[in-house]
């Protein structure tokens, strides 16, 4: 029997190379299938990353089982696909998660599927649908992965006694009977296993873990972790593999460095930043010309791959980072400790050096192993005021340091502006920044914007990112690079309709728009009312930047070449980059290569922490706005300034001023006047006093009512009249609220696109 060798799971990505070559093991055997023990004999795996692999496949809809033979799902004359449910409990069934829907399937025929599984499908039928606007109707024949296997949320108890889940994501279409929960208050926030019977005819929820009351410090976090599945401890063999490592480097450790200790090296972050993984020097040269070092924490001297550093790191992908605490990549001891680059101590790095001329041309790159002493731990704000508020006694203060600001602020602005003349664009929208209290507590939100400090450090690491994967690329050393796509013509199109409601014009082929059009545009609104709101629009129109293997520029930035090489304390891709840089250093990037068969690992690495990256961006704002609608949830009744960000046709999103948090005023509360909504003008205009709303008007608005189940804010206009009371049936009145309460419900849900949320498909002639 022939067999494939495939190389130990030790290695991150490995496990996809195992997935595949199962898949095409399936794929070969056609339509005969195979036995799990034929299907075993014919690949290289041990018994526990076989079963991985194979449910892993199953859940991915690539393989199925059926009556105790495997099966690639293109061979069974059957489709997989992903529950998206209706409003009446049927169900579109979609390949992948925003994909077309390929089969509509009717609630008795789901076999109890929940949304968001993984189905096998059959056609029922060939006959012409009686309704034109739904795919073929299908029947599925078996679940092959659930989507759900516990969920965090609170309880809500019947009248006969029964706990029942009720979900913290409001989006989860479960509803589930809670045993074992006597004694847990309804307050609380709990982890439930999903446990379904052997017959699939149901399922049960057992408490598996009690986080709290969200009252308490520190209980939203954990929230917010168990929800996203974001692991928060270290296994006992990552911890152990780390305390192995000194406090501080070894001379021997330093041996065949290029030694710096002695050049005045600073590091730059934030007031309360706790790792510091970058470090800046600069010289200045004959000509003008500008010598800069940008200096990252040499982690994987210490993080070897395939280890338990390793692999723990690759398993989380990067840092996640909340008001309180972090949640870091790689334990303590190395993210805040021997890998940080804390002042006056040797700490082992990787170098880049650039020489810059005035126009801001690389005229020379290097690379080099290197062992620094950071002169100073220099502050963001610190810097700034140096910069734009120099003192007399700042040369007493900083000796040597300030000479060097001074340089890297010239630098800056040259670098700068370099990358707006080649179509940079910049975002530079402010942000909320949460204050708590000693106990953790929220207590207030402190606008922050970028400063002149913030802007050097990104001009330096932009520039080492492009000059690495300029490298790397030119010397054909695969690494993961981070790629950003152009935006699609028809989110351009979206843009180019809501820019016209403001007098702008959009200029430039819609299939290829230069990245200095968008520019232009955010140029245009500088000042102006509507410009933060103009800016986060622009921002929700680009595609999400990701990890690939291939080198396809950065649309954003106008750059041809980028990678991520300036964080691999917190970030897994950065630690790849490095690994392939030290060896071609080496002169042995082809040899480890080939060893590791890491052109293989990519794409699946890629994936990986692209998605890793998604869901830790996704906690931090979960967790943001839930402290930010608990914190106004004594505030009801106040009245507030802002400006609306979005208008849909059951009423207005508006976003408060220097709160930067969105609630909703309902339409139904308007009483003034019938609004109709116009969706290309993006407005509600009154009917017969035509007073109209649209996009980034300012409004006053009252709080009327928080919403802790959607994490949401409930607005009236101020000098808004209440709306008469109409003359309806209890039926027709009901039935009104419904759809009022279910048109808020699904736009406070997608709120964050620019058109109207996605309408649900019903078939017709049960159509309200």
């Amino acid at each position: 029997m022939e067999r494939t060798e495939t190389m130990s799971i030790a290695f991150p990505g490995a496990e996809g190379l195992l997935r595949q070559e199962i898949a095409a093991r399936l794929d070969e055997a056609g339509k005969g299938g195979l036995e799990e023990g034929q299907l075993r004999r014919k690949v290289d795996a041990s018994p526990g990353d076989f079963e991985r692999a194979l449910d892993r496949l199953q859940s991915e809809g690539r393989a199925v089982e059926i009556e105790g033979r495997w099966f690639a799902p293109q061979h069974t004359g059957w489709a997989s696909g992903i529950v998206d449910l209706l409003e009446e409990g049927d169900a579109l069934i979609r390949p992948g998660f925003r994909q077309d829907p390929t089969f509509f399937v009717r609630r008795r025929n789901l076999k109890r599927a929940q949304g968001g599984d993984r189905v096998l499908v059959r056609r029922l039928g060939r006959k012409a649908q009686a309704w034109s606007d739904l795919p073929p109707e299908g029947i599925v024949v078996k679940i092959l992965g659930r989507r759900h296997e516990t969920v965090v949320g609170t309880l809500d108890r019947d009248a006969a006694g029964r706990a029942w889940l009720v979900p913290f994501d409001p989006k989860v279409p479960l509803e589930l009977a809670v045993e074992g929960a006597e004694d847990i208050p309804e307050t609380h926030y709990v982890v439930v296993a999903v446990e379904r019977s052997a017959s699939g005819r149901g399922a049960r929820g057992r408490v598996v873990e009690v986080l709290g009351d969200p009252d308490e410090p520190g209980v939203d976090v954990l929230v917010v972790l168990r929800h996203h599945e974001i692991p928060d401890q270290f296994p006992d063999e990552v911890l152990e593999a780390a305390q192995r490592f000194p406090s501080d480097p070894r001379p021997e450790d330093w041996k065949g460095r290029e030694d710096l200790r002695d050049r005045v090296i600073i590091t730059i972050d934030g007031e309360s930043a706790r790792d510091f993984d970058d470090a800046v020097s600069i010289e200045r040269l004959p000509d003008g010309v500008f010598r800069l070092g940008v200096h990252i924490a040499d982690v994987a001297h210490y993080v070897r791959e395939g280890d338990p550093l390793d692999l723990e790191a690759y398993r989380r992908g990067t840092s996640v980072y909340y008001p309180d605490r972090a949640i870091p990549m790689l334990p303590e001891g190395l993210s805040n400790g021997l890998c940080s680059l804390r002042p006056h101590v040797p700490r082992l790095t990787m170098s880049v050096f650039l020489e810059i001329d005035r126009d801001g041309r690389i005229l020379d790159r290097r690379f080099a192993q290197t062992v620094i002493r950071s002169a100073r731990r220099m502050t963001y704000n610190e810097v700034r005021r140096i910069l734009e508020e120099p003192a007399p006694e700042d040369a007493a203060e900083y000796g040597p340091v300030l000479p060097v600001l001074r340089e890297m602020h010239h630098l800056m602005q040259i670098l700068n502006h370099a990358r707006t003349v080649r179509g940079s664009i910049d975002f530079d929208l402010p942000e909320g920044d949460v204050i708590l209290d000693t106990d953790g507590v929220m207590v207030g939100i402190l606008p922050e914007e970028r400063n002149i400090a913030h802007r050097l450090i990104e001009e330096f690491m932009i520039a080492a990112n492009e000059a690495v994967a300029y490298e790397l690329v030119s010397h054909d050393v695969p690494a993961l690079f981070r790629v950003h796509a152009q935006p699609t013509p028809e989110r351009l199109g979206e843009l180019q309709d809501l820019l016209e409601t403001f007098g702008i014009e959009l200029h430039g082929d819609m299939e290829n728009l230069h990245p200095s059009e968008l520019q232009s545009v955010l140029r245009e609104v500088q000042g102006k009312p509507e410009e933060h709101f103009v800016s986060s629009v622009v921002l929700r129109t680009m595609q999400r930047a990701m990890y690939d293997p291939e080198c396809l520029g950065h649309y954003a930035l106008a750059s041809q070449y980028y990678c991520h090489f300036t964080s691999p304390i917190r970030r897994y891709p950065d630690l790849v980059v490095h690994r392939q840089l030290k060896a071609y250093l080496r002169g042995k990037a082809a040899e480890v290569t080939a060893r590791t068969r890491l052109p293989e690992r990519l794409p699946v690495m890629g994936d990986h922490t692209s998605l890793t990256e998604r869901r830790a961006e996704q906690s931090e704002r979960d967790l943001l706005q839930w402290k930010k609608v608990r914190f106004l949830a004594d505030r009801v009744g106040e009245t507030f300034r802002g400006r609306i960000t979005g208008v849909q046709p059951f009423g207005l999103f508006v976003q408060i001023e220097d709160l930067y948090v969105d609630g909703l005023v309902p339409i139904r509360s308007m009483g003034d006047d019938y609004y109709i909504f116009e969706p290309e003008a993006h407005r509600l205009i009154g009917a017969n006093g035509r007073r109209t709303f649209r996009l980034a008007d300012a409004v006053e608005v009252k709080l009327v009512g928080v919403s802790p189940r959607h994490r949401g804010l409930d607005f009236t206009l101020v000098g808004m009249p209440e709306p008469a009371a109409r003359p309806e049936t209890r039926f027709v009145e009901e039935r009104r609220e419904r759809r009022e309460k279910r048109q808020e419900r699904e736009g406070k849900e997608r709120k964050g696109g620019m058109g109207t949320p996605r309408k649900k498909a019903v078939p017709r002639g049960r159509r309200r």
